[in-house]
């Protein structure tokens, strides 16, 4: 009887395996061709898949913004940092998924380059937190920082990736042959605006130049200027911000619509996605009236930095320097009269948009609008 129900069960199994098996096979084969179809979307459909993976990347940890913030929740920093990195994190996640190409390079090389891009990423958050905001430097600051920093490192890094796709997207992150011109504008452009728009506010009654004045000087404040730079550009102004939002979503927008048109629509996103940062900061962001007034604020400094963006023919180093450049400025005036700025910044804006025709189209083999590169390169 034992026997009986031993070659029965053995002989329902032999039955159900097959069938069981053919279900794993379809099931199998139903996932991969979910994600190939999901790919192929990506693919065909780049610039709305870069918003939704940038925002679920930086909204969906952005809850880490008020812990860090406001609630000294430091061992949440590494999440928060990958969050801030959102836009170029999903611009390599695309550029990796669209790529058509062999792997090329070595290892050795990316491995390099990130363990350079690592050591002085913490070298500036160290500086930073050292010379600007006085924290005491310690082995728990260095080991913190060592952790905090390495998406930062990643980014950078990937500007030497063995995927063309994603080496081709951030290679201009690194490259300052044949933009030093740029560079330079770059540098100084936001700042001169910023001093320019101090005597007119005089000029106008508004705010005496008095009221702009520096604790250090010399020596002592160009190396505070410079530290700042350096933390902005890396944290995250160029590395997390400008890689995304310029290096890789402006390009492809300005592939199918004229470059003002494109700083019209990017504006909306960039701005939006500061939705975290901004609350842990304490601002209205639940109430309307403060995006709107954000986005008239914003759109200026967005054209701008488009405009940057595009006549470096596509530079992310030098859309990254101007951001930067432009929150070091604001962080040693922070008593700026922002109305008269902010029309000082539309003045400019206005006279990029007039003078290279911003509202046309660009010519489809200009360096800042995409191109969907073939196997044959």
């Amino acid at each position: 009887m034992e026997f009986g129900f031993t070659a029965f069960g053995w002989g329902l199994c032999v039955l159900i395996m097959p069938l069981s098996l053919h279900r794993m096979v379809c099931s199998r084969k139903k996932g991969v061709n979910l994600m190939n179809k999901l790919t192929d979307w990506i693919k065909s459909h780049q610039v709305t898949a870069f918003f939704i993976i940038a925002f679920a990347i930086s909204w969906g940890l952005g809850f880490t913004m008020d812990a860090v913030m406001n609630k000294g929740i430091f061992l949440l920093a590494p999440l928060a940092f990958i969050a801030l990195c959102g836009p170029a994190l999903a611009g390599i996640i695309i550029s990796a998924v669209s790529n058509i190409q062999p792997k090329e390079g070595t290892k050795r090389t990316y491995w390099v380059a990130f363990l350079v891009a690592w050591a002085v990423s913490a070298l500036v958050f160290l500086a930073n937190n050292t010379f600007i905001n006085h924290a005491p430097f310690s082995p728990v600051m260095v080991g913190f920082t060592l952790v905090s920093v390495v998406p930062v490192a990643f980014v950078i890094s990937m500007a030497y990736s063995r995927i063309p796709a994603v080496k081709r997207y951030l290679a201009s992150l690194i490259r300052l042959r044949g933009v030093w011109g740029w560079s330079l504008l770059a540098l100084v452009l936001v700042p001169a605006l910023v001093l320019l728009s101090i005597p007119v506010s005089s000029l106008l009654g508004r705010q005496p130049i008095a009221a702009h004045y520096f604790t250090d000087t010399g020596l002592a404040l160009f190396g505070l200027i410079a530290v700042k730079f350096l933390y902005q550009f890396f944290f995250f102004n160029a590395t997390g911000e400008e890689a995304g939002w310029r290096g890789f979503a402006l390009p492809r927008m300005q592939s199918l619509i004229s470059p003002l048109v494109a700083c019209l629509v990017l504006n909306l996103f960039w701005g939006l996605w500061h939705l975290f940062p901004w609350m842990a900061e304490g601002r209205p962001v639940f109430t309307p009236e403060y995006w709107g007034r954000t986005y008239l604020e914003l759109l200026p400094g967005t054209v701008v930095l488009g405009w940057l963006y595009n006549r470096s023919r596509g530079s992310i180093l030098v859309a990254g320097i101007a951001h930067a450049a432009a929150n070091t400025a604001y962080a040693f005036f922070p008593n700026l009269d922002w109305t008269v700025f902010n029309w000082t910044v539309a003045v400019a804006a206005l006279v990029m948009i007039v003078v290279d025709r911003m509202w046309k189209k660009l010519p489809s083999d200009h360096p800042a609008a995409y191109r969907n590169p073939t196997l044959d390169g």
